[in-house]
């Protein structure tokens, strides 16, 4: 298998990340106490997970079954 490109996997991250990004702190500011440091982190430490082992694994999958869906199946000559 050949790794993705590494430019369509920035995109994807870029466009998992903007919506995240955008409404997590939202969503979370009224429960963490005033200190932006400790929001920051806590809110990268929810991000994260949510693009390391949800996003890019779906993402990857759906990558790989379009790439094999484009080359067909593998035929191998038994010699």
């Amino acid at each position: 298998m050949t790794p993705p490109n590494k430019h369509l996997l920035a995109l994807i991250s870029y466009l998992a990340l903007v919506p995240l990004v955008y409404f997590i702190p939202a969503w979370i500011s009224p429960y963490l106490p005033d200190n932006k440091l400790l929001q920051v982190c806590i809110v990268v430490a929810i991000i994260v997970p949510i693009i390391s082992y949800i996003v890019m694994p779906i993402t990857m999958k759906v990558l790989v079954r379009k790439n094999t869906e484009k080359r067909g199946p593998k035929s191998y000559i038994a010699t």
